[in-house]
């Protein structure tokens, strides 16, 4: 793919490789963006009702409204926890085999998600999964001694702060795609072999993950002015503590972000990964090297 080749190349040579990968997880999208787009209603409806209760109770004071606002968001936070555990994780895990186009697999979201909950039986192990990866990420970048490893000489350096962990975040789940495509039925081996061709070959796929969680960024904060400046004219027309406006426009950005802008760029890194590393074999030592870096994952794979 020539915009993997040029590194000067724009962003946007990447986004028809994005759409065409995620033109292969249709299934799992909408599934996936018709939870969010549900929980955004359930969210209007509770701030509808609330605001209800304001003008029944004939105004109250503002630290009461910021009481209840917080609570609401961390309630709506412990229930998004309760869902991931139990539920969308599975469907995460679906979308990046779907990106993966895993060979000799049937099509269909429930096939997918039962073929993911042969690797991923329980949050527990998609979690150990997770962190392992993104342990060994921050390691290799890191140049730390006990990485069995050197980094390539052209990976452009480690990363500092949240910028790097959001990065590191965003590559592992794309080298869970390129596990999936190895089609081995042992998944902490598919993982290390994704690894291994990952810090071997994946130099463009690190500098486009960057360019995706700028992305990203700018898609939330466009979505949450898109929804907070009509809200701040509306609440303040109707004398209504605009507090509780900039805080719906945050939830249903941070919704609509989840359910449309978070998988397109998941497909971005996951395809220039695919594609940068397809026709090449990993290195059996170094895939020997890494099995240390995965401990809880096997632990959590053999129960």
């Amino acid at each position: 793919m020539r915009p993997l080749e040029n590194k000067e190349a724009p962003m946007d040579n990447n986004f028809r490789a994005a759409l065409v990968t995620l033109s292969r997880a249709l299934p799992a999208v909408l599934f996936r963006a018709g939870i969010f787009i549900a929980g955004g209603f359930l969210v209007i409806i509770f701030f509808g009702m609330l605001l209800i209760a304001l003008r029944l109770a004939g105004g109250v004071s503002q630290s009461v409204v910021i009481a209840v606002l917080v609570l609401a968001v961390l309630g709506g936070w412990g229930c998004s926890r309760v869902l991931q555990r139990f539920f969308l994780f599975r469907h995460r895990a679906a979308l990046l085999l779907f990106f993966s186009e895993r060979p000799a697999m049937a099509p269909g979201l429930s096939v997918a998600i039962h073929e993911v909950g042969r690797f991923f039986p329980d949050y527990s192990s998609w979690a150990l999964m997770n962190r392992d990866l993104r342990r060994a990420l921050s390691a290799f970048y890191h140049e730390d001694r006990e990485f069995p490893l050197h980094p390539a000489a052209n990976s452009g350096g480690p990363f500092s702060g949240v910028l790097e962990r959001l990065t590191n975040v965003t590559l592992a789940q794309a080298i869970l795609a390129l596990a999936f495509s190895r089609g081995n039925t042992d998944l902490s081996r598919s993982v290390r072999e994704g690894l291994a061709l990952y810090f071997r070959h994946g130099v463009e796929s690190r500098r486009l993950a960057r360019r995706w969680l700028w992305f990203s960024a700018s898609g939330l904060a466009f979505l949450f002015l898109c929804l907070a400046i009509p809200n701040w004219f509306f609440f303040t027309s109707t004398g209504t503590p605009v507090e509780i406006g900039i805080v719906l426009a945050a939830v249903i950005a941070w919704l609509l972000h989840q359910a449309f802008v978070q998988p397109f760029v998941l497909a971005g890194v996951s395809g220039a990964l695919l594609a940068e590393t397809r026709g090449h074999r990993p290195d059996p030592e170094s895939c020997e090297k890494l099995t240390a870096l995965f401990p809880d994952a096997a632990l959590a794979a053999d129960r």
